[in-house]
């Protein structure tokens, strides 16, 4: 009398990943943490700790778990470690990236309008004047306090630890970490989510289509911004033609091809994803104004996908994964692996 009951008794449970959203600074991870925070409500954390350099580790997210076994979610600056699961549970891991320059202005306005409420370890990296210096003097200062390697590249050493990845090659004095693009490419491409700031709609209806791959449904506010100064205009003394500007721009060059790199990966996952979903008229217009560049045939099969999409829409059952073999490996780790094994390769080679 087994059939499908005793079949279905040795199928293992659905498991859900806890997702670490790993905040990047100044890459709107305040926005994205409050629809994590409206998806899973007390179950998410926004984690914070007045040391600017403190990293939660594996063994401290373990911990966490014990505690907290209900947990969803958690945001904060301090995950720069990279665990693929954390116990018996999967993580899910996104992160956010935005254009360099305009990332370093918007830290720039921050630093000024929050300076006195800062923890004192934040103030003693920037100069003890900032908030009464004018946006070109305060990133003048900071960038002759900060670049002793010549490159600042924040977003790349947030991914880059070299307490990490030194010992397999790679490494760096200064403080904030690696500035290694092909380092911080690997990493990120172990994510299971890279958004981009500058494409944020298209970036949060791809992060809800793969949450709902695996089981999970995200609810995220597309024009909610959180966290951002009132002024949104870029100073008109960022360009190469300014000695501060043509520094802030040069500071930054590995930031800006992860920045590219990523956004083309964005921008092609959320075409596939219109033409799977049904993701407004707008999309589909845009869509079908592109295939008839491509001939009629071409328009024509779009407008009837749009059809078909708008008609069918998603459907509201979610397909529960099965629990993955697990990994406790640190994502960050494989990849300086992967690195070093590629430059011993290339140095045979040569």
């Amino acid at each position: 009398m087994g059939g499908p009951q005793q079949n279905m008794s040795f199928q293992r449970k659905p498991v859900i990943p806890l997702i670490l959203h790993c905040h990047i600074p100044k890459t709107a991870g305040t926005t994205v943490s409050a629809g994590l925070r409206k998806s899973f409500e007390f179950f998410h954390i926004h984690h914070y700790h007045p040391d600017p350099f403190y990293i939660l580790s594996k063994d401290t997210l373990e911990f966490l778990l014990e505690v907290y076994p209900g947990l969803r979610s958690i945001s904060s600056h301090h995950l720069r470690s990279f665990p693929l699961s954390i116990g018996a549970r999967p993580t899910f891991l996104i992160t956010f990236l935005r254009k360099p320059e305009n990332a370093f202005i918007s830290q720039l306005r921050y630093i000024r309008r929050k300076f006195w409420s800062l923890p004192e370890p934040m103030r003693r990296l920037w100069p003890t004047e900032a908030p009464y210096l004018s946006l070109r003097e305060l990133a003048r200062q900071y960038l002759d306090q900060e670049l002793v390697t010549y490159d600042l590249c924040p977003q790349t050493r947030f991914l880059c630890n070299p307490d990490t990845e030194g010992p397999l090659g790679p490494s760096d004095l200064n403080r904030h970490g690696l500035n290694s693009y092909e380092l911080a490419q690997e990493i990120l491409t172990g994510f299971h989510f890279v958004g981009i700031v500058e494409e944020m709609k298209k970036s949060l209806e791809v992060l809800t289509d793969r949450l709902l791959q695996w089981g999970i449904r995200g609810y995220f506010e597309h024009d909610l911004k959180l966290n951002a100064s009132q002024e949104r205009s870029m100073p008109a003394w960022l360009t190469p033609e300014d000695e501060v500007g043509r520094r802030v721009l040069a500071a930054s060059a590995n930031d800006t091809l992860l920045h590219d790199h990523f956004r083309e990966k964005i921008l092609e996952s959320h075409r596939d994803l219109r033409k799977r979903c049904w993701l407004g008229f707008k999309p589909a217009a845009t869509d079908a104004k592109e295939a008839f560049g491509n001939g009629w045939s071409s328009g024509a099969r779009s407008l009837i996908n749009s059809a078909r999409l708008c008609w069918s829409r998603r459907k509201d059952s979610i397909e529960q994964p099965m629990a993955p073999a697990l990994s406790s490996d640190l994502l960050e780790i494989r990849a300086a692996e992967a690195v070093a094994n590629r430059q011993a390769v290339a140095g045979l080679v040569l």
